[in-house]
């Protein structure tokens, strides 16, 4: 498959029933997408600036997770890049809101927001034994995890004017 093969889908022809001549001979053809890219569009956020409860949704490892300030993240991997204490800026964000209006773009322009955790911990689970057995088999073998954790606090989560002194 070429690069741009996931963007073609193959498209069928209809097929008139039994009675048809053309009955087991498929032609295909390859409908194309047009992809164009957007300049960053311009939000109005005063809304968002005036409310005091704001939520933001951003990823990790295309994972969704939703906070708000002041909140504890569990990671269910080990960050490698970062240390405990160091703060993390958080640019991966597809939604920010409050309780009556909300942004959502794939991801927000990052001069709209500024997200801001602290890592507070790098652990592991309980250890967990899963017993692991065949068909038809008396032997059992336990399988041990100890999966890793990172834990993460929300320290700041706010909506800036820098995309509004752009126009």
């Amino acid at each position: 498959m070429n690069v741009l093969g996931r963007f073609f889908k193959p498209v069928l022809p209809r097929m008139g029933g039994f009675a048809s001549n053309n009955f087991g001979q498929l032609n295909r053809t390859f409908a194309t997408t047009k992809i164009t890219l957007q300049k960053p569009q311009k939000f109005d956020t005063t809304r968002l600036k005036l409310s005091n409860e704001l939520y933001a949704i951003f990823r990790i490892h295309n994972r969704p997770y939703l906070v708000t300030k002041g909140d504890k993240v569990i990671l269910p991997f080990k960050m490698k890049q970062a240390e405990v204490g160091d703060v993390l800026n958080l640019n991966d964000v597809t939604t920010i809101g409050s309780r009556n209006f909300k942004i959502v773009d794939n991801p927000l322009d990052p001069s709209l927001y500024q997200l801001k955790a602290t890592v507070l911990e790098k652990t592991k689970r309980p250890m967990r034994i899963r017993e692991v057995t065949k068909r038809r088999n008396r032997k059992v073998r336990h399988a041990i995890s100890k999966p890793d954790l990172t834990v993460l606090r929300v320290s700041e989560l706010l909506v800036t004017d820098t995309a509004a002194n752009d126009n």
